[in-house]
């Protein structure tokens, strides 16, 4: 019995799906054409307030704490030049941001 019922369902359901999409299709309404949209100037504003707390946001958060993995370096002397990776990672050590780094 339960079977039988499944077979009724699936037949009745695929009839009217397509008695719907021939009904559709004959009812269907000609494309309107949209006046373009200006996307530009919602888009300046938009970029800036979505980019802003990126630029700001610390790019180490253990800046200034007691476990801050990326504060440490390795220096020696070649000659009288002295070489160190505190140059290099210095500044995103003492915890600076994006638009500091890239100096905007």
């Amino acid at each position: 019995m339960a079977s039988a019922l499944r077979t009724v369902m699936t037949v009745s359901i695929g009839a009217a799906a397509a008695l719907g999409a021939s009904a559709s299709a004959a009812n269907a309404t000609p494309a309107v054409s949209l006046a373009p949209v200006q996307v530009e100037p919602a888009l300046a504003a938009a970029v800036p307030a979505a980019v802003g707390p990126v630029m700001t946001a610390s790019l180490n958060p253990l800046a200034g704490t007691g476990f801050n993995p990326i504060d440490n370096a390795v220096g020696t002397q070649i000659g009288d030049l002295p070489v160190s990776t505190s140059m290099i990672t210095g500044q995103i050590a003492d915890g600076t941001n994006l638009q500091e780094l890239l100096g905007r």
